[in-house]
């Protein structure tokens, strides 16, 4: 998707691929490397084209390696602030120091004492997530009661030896004071190389187990006192951390306060409207602020909404659905093979008001899920 936004504006592209993942999604949108063992990093550069940017689209890469790159072209956003957000106590504890507010939060290494740690921030309920590795859901545990402590206790010695489903690769957990919030809402900005900063409209997040299913934005009856924060929670990481890119914030809302929950040091799935919702897409503001060309206008459209497609069986079916195109309706595919909880599409929505969005968003859902 950054490829196809920054195509209109003449810029070429090339691509790192893992050698596990399926390179399908980019076919056709510009040469592709296959990272292989023992490849140097002006290896990678000569193999890439010499591109005159590096960026990224995810959180789990090869840091070590984008500092290598550096030698040969900037890289956006910085390796620094990419290793930060990959591990949660870095990205707590850089939230912390420019003074945002979060959730009471404590670490625990190893087999260090658990109920210090809750003891630290208050007393049940509390989240516990690995500090690497989590995603959607994953590598968290919710923990209510005194039982759901020794279940995760009995989990924690699993992994310790090595033997839990559970996987990542540092024995850290952050536990989390577990916030009775009203809903979550993300806010997505983006900062070019000479430090202009715009961002977007606040939109509502609603997940289930753990994996966004629906934004709608902007979020519905948000006050001015919230709306105001969230922008200065974005510019504030963006101009402090000298951030060149998009960057996604992601908060939970209470009351007059605003908790950072999480960031994103890419475009974010919660953007994913602004592709029909919004003057310029949160991919096309990317490509902008790596080049380091003027942001564009991040106006919205009347009201939007982004549905996520996600697989509901394992299938090599890459048909894509085609019921779901109609007026204001636009559907993204993206031609990955199908597993249960993948994200493989997503349906945008623009609507004149919160009902009709509402009810279109509904239409979308029982026509992918109840298919």
């Amino acid at each position: 998707m950054l490829a196809l936004a920054g195509w209109p504006m003449g810029f070429e592209f090339s691509f790192l691929a893992d050698p596990r993942e399926s390179t399908r999604c980019i076919s056709g949108l510009g040469n592709t490397v296959t990272f292989a063992n023992g490849m140097s990093a002006e290896e990678i550069y000569k193999a890439l084209g010499q591109p005159d940017v590096i960026t990224i689209e995810r959180e789990a890469v090869d840091v070590p390696l984008l500092k290598e790159l550096k030698a040969f072209c900037p890289v956006y956003p910085d390796p620094d602030i990419a290793w930060t957000i990959q591990n949660r106590h870095r990205e707590k504890s850089l939230v912390h120091e420019l003074g945002l507010a979060t959730s009471p939060w404590s670490r625990i290494q190893g087999e260090e004492s658990l109920p210090d740690a809750i003891e630290a921030i208050g007393g049940l309920p509390v989240v516990i997530k690995s500090t690497e590795d989590g995603y959607d859901g994953h590598n968290q545990w919710v923990l209510d009661t005194p039982d759901q402590i020794a279940a995760f206790e009995s989990d924690r010695k699993l992994i310790l030896k090595g033997e839990s489903k559970h996987k990542h690769s540092l024995l850290e957990w952050i536990v989390e004071k577990k916030i009775s919030f009203e809903r979550e809402i993300s806010v997505i900005g983006a900062r070019n190389v000479d430090g202009d900063i715009t961002s977007y409209i606040p939109g509502e997040n609603v997940h289930q187990n753990g994996i966004l299913h629906t934004t709608i934005v902007p979020a519905p009856k948000l006050s001015e006192t919230i709306r105001a924060k969230a922008e200065n929670y974005i510019s504030t990481l963006l101009e402090q951390t000298g951030y060149a890119g998009v960057l996604a914030v992601e908060c939970f809302v209470v009351g007059d306060d605003l908790l950072i929950n999480e960031l994103a040091p890419r475009v974010h799935n919660s953007g994913h409207w602004t592709m029909d919702g919004a003057d310029t897409s949160q991919f096309e503001n990317h490509v902008r602020a790596i080049a380091n060309l003027p942001l564009g206008s991040t106006q919205q459209y009347g009201v939007a909404g982004m549905h996520n497609l996600l697989g509901k069986t394992l299938s090599d079916d890459t048909t894509p659905p085609t019921a779901l195109v109609k007026p204001k309706q636009f559907l993204h595919w993206y031609g990955k093979t199908s597993r249960p909880g993948r994200k493989i599409g997503h349906v945008n929505v623009l609507a004149s008001s919160q009902e009709e969005l509402a009810e279109k968003l509904e239409s979308v859902r029982k026509q992918w899920f109840d298919a």
